[in-house]
């Protein structure tokens, strides 16, 4: 059921990387509040074609990982328009598990990922912030820093989505924290009112989303539719470790062997 989960996540990924999504997001800061930042993101489409290359499974901590790729013909994107791609090729990937133990670190990547998909909006649209604050007797008595995003997104990738690619748009930190990487291509996007983004810089945006396995923001007393154009038979799966930091454990850190049976008297094992 991993594998399962894993191409399922695999396909939303690439749905939401081609077909788009919305996004919704407060954050409630200032020096006298308590912090607070939600991202709601939604996004459907009827999805064709996407191919599952690679489907890599580590027994061990019960994680799957997938990875494959869609050609894309006429999409119908979030925002209705209709795009056509002239067979282009976007690669994506997902992760799946049954073991609650080995989720943290994938719900810390998608939270990573529904950052980005926030960070991507803000810089393409820009938020809405309010702002309050009071003072007396020269002392800062009240401070509220509210912002809001709310746009609509489509064309954003994560770039070099592969296992083993060089550069990987996707990751974690020594500390379990994820992270990933968003690339967009300005000159191919509309905002959520329909207008032509007129952006001075680089082609290619990127920002970077970041994702916890820990609410870092928690006091410490407190613990549309679209179409994409046949995809071939589902490939054999690999076993192999990932580099998921599962249980505290730090990426690149190699995997203990499990420990040997216990013997019981008369030479059995337990």
């Amino acid at each position: 059921m991993s594998e399962k989960m894993a191409k399922e996540d695999l396909k939303r990924n690439l749905m939401e990387s081609v077909v788009g999504y919305k996004v919704m997001s407060k954050s409630q800061m200032g020096l006298t509040e308590e912090a607070k930042y939600q991202v709601k993101e939604r996004a459907d489409a009827l999805v064709k074609g996407i191919v599952v290359e690679k489907v890599i499974y580590d027994p061990q901590k019960d994680v799957a990982f997938a990875f494959g790729s869609v050609k894309l013909g006429d999409v119908k994107t979030i925002v209705g328009d209709m795009k056509r791609y002239d067979n282009v090729v976007v690669q994506g990937m997902g992760f799946g598990t049954m073991t609650p133990e080995s989720r943290p670190p994938l719900m810390a990547l998608r939270a990573a990922l529904l950052n980005a998909y926030d960070e991507m909006a803000e810089t393409l649209v820009g938020e809405k912030i309010s702002s309050y604050s009071e003072m007396e007797n020269f002392i800062l008595t009240k401070d509220i820093n509210h912002s809001e995003v709310c746009a609509a997104v489509y064309g954003a990738s994560i770039p070099n989505p592969g296992i083993d690619d060089k550069d990987r748009g996707w990751g974690w930190d020594e500390g379990g924290n994820a992270f990933v990487k968003l690339q967009l291509d300005l000159r191919k996007v509309k905002d959520i009112l329909g207008q032509r983004i007129v952006y001075e810089g680089p082609n290619i945006m990127e920002v970077e989303g970041r994702g916890a396995q820990t609410d870092e923001l928690a006091r410490p007393e407190q613990g549309e539719s679209g179409e994409m154009v046949a995809a071939p038979a589902t490939p054999r799966t690999t076993l192999q470790a990932l580099p998921v930091p599962v249980g505290g454990q730090k990426v690149g850190e190699p995997v203990a062997p499990p420990p040997p049976p216990e013997k019981l008297e008369g030479g059995a094992s337990r």
